[in-house]
C-alpha cells in the first residue's frame, strides 16, 4: 500500500547572535572556548529546527485522516534532503510547503478531510 507523504520544510533558528547580560556575564561565556572543548552538536531529537503552525496542522490533518481510514504516512523535511531529491520533487510539482503527496497526486496546503480522500481515490 502506498503511503501519504507529508513535504514539510524546517528552519533552523541561529541563537548565537543573541547574548543578553546575564549571559555574557556567565562563568562559561567569560572562560573561553576550553570550557566547551570535546563537546559536539549531535544532530537528530536535539537538533533545533522548526516548522510552521500552518505544517504542523497538516501534519496533524494527515495524521487524524491516516487513523480513522487505515493508511500510513511519513514525514518528510524538504530542507533535509539533498539536491537531486529536491530537483525530483520539484519536478512533481513540490514547490510551496506543506505539501502532501499521493502517487503521482498532489495537495498543498492544509488538507480538510475530503481533500484526503480525493487524494487517495483511484
Amino acid at each position: 500500500m502506498e503511503r501519504i507523504k507529508v513535504f514539510v520544510y524546517s528552519t533552523k533558528l541561529s541563537t548565537l547572535g543573541f547574548v543578553d547580560k546575564e549571559g555574557a556575564m556567565h562563568a562559561c561565556a567569560q572562560a573561553g572556548s576550553s570550557a566547551f572543548t570535546g563537546l559536539k552538536h549531535y544532530p537528530g531529537a536535539m537538533d533545533e529546527r522548526y516548522i510552521s503552525v500552518e505544517e504542523k496542522n497538516a501534519i496533524a490533518a494527515v495524521e487524524a485522516f491516516c487513523k480513522k481510514h487505515g493508511f500510513d504516512f511519513e514525514i518528510i523535511d524538504f530542507a533535509k534532503l539533498g539536491f537531486l531529491d529536491k530537483m525530483k520533487l520539484k519536478r512533481k510539482g513540490v514547490k510551496t510547503f506543506p505539501a502532501i503527496l499521493y502517487g503521482e497526486k498532489a495537495f498543498h496546503g492544509v488538507p480538510t478531510e475530503k481533500d484526503l480522500e480525493r487524494l487517495v481515490k483511484h
